[in-house]
């Protein structure tokens, strides 16, 4: 009997040709990822009427879709969220993004009875899930009747805010949600500027981690 320390092994490798395949599936693959990506963020589904609950930070632009939303539906009330003002809030007249948000609401037309406020925690973490949580409280606080919410949010950010919004008000609600365009890029090419990639490829690692870590 013989001891060896190795043996001969012989194994398939790819070819050329081979390996030319693979990277273009891997290419194919990549591109229906990509092309596949803003819209499974940025979802569309009913209900559209009952309470419309708009995130406080989104922008002027889409405010104003908001608004003509609004006010063409069946809705109760407007209920502005989010959290308190991080940056200039020493010089700014409101110390959160929903008040200041029902300040452009009232502005913009919207009786001051159908505006709501609710106004998050002061955290670095977990902003959204606080934001729903507040939201939860204020309609047990304005005892505002209904199941039927339709959020209203901006871009890549609305899977996530739908599904965040769900755990903290729970199975008995129906979210609906629109996302409406970001200002800063064009959705169908958000792959050409740094302000799409960024924004979108952060949405997707935080909706990740929300699905599969965060727990309330």
């Amino acid at each position: 009997m013989t001891f060896t320390l190795t043996k001969q092994h012989t194994a398939r490798r790819l070819t050329w040709l081979g390996w030319l395949l693979t990277i273009i599936l891997i290419a194919v693959g990549l591109f229906a990822f990509l092309a596949n990506l803003y819209p499974f963020l940025a979802p569309e589904k009913p209900p559209y009427d009952g309470v419309m609950i708009v995130e406080g930070w989104i922008h002027d632009f889409a405010l104003d879709e908001a608004v003509i939303m609004y006010r063409a539906g069946n809705y109760s009330k407007i209920v502005c969220t989010g959290t308190p003002i991080e940056t200039g809030s020493y010089i700014q007249e409101y110390e959160s993004y929903p008040e200041m948000t029902a300040a452009r609401l009232s502005a913009m037309g919207i009786p001051d009875n159908e505006i709501v406020v609710t106004v998050a925690d002061a955290n670095k973490n977990d902003r959204t899930y606080l934001a729903a949580v507040a939201m939860r409280e204020g309609i047990m606080a304005y005892n505002i009747e209904g199941t039927n919410l339709h959020l209203v949010t901006v871009g890549p950010h609305g899977r996530r805010s739908r599904m965040l919004f769900q755990k903290a008000l729970g199975k008995d609600y129906r979210i609906g949600v629109t996302c409406l365009d970001e200002s800063s890029y064009d959705a169908k090419d958000w792959y050409k500027c740094s302000e799409g990639v960024r924004s979108v490829l952060s949405e997707f690692i935080a909706y990740t981690y929300a699905k599969l870590f965060f727990h309330p």
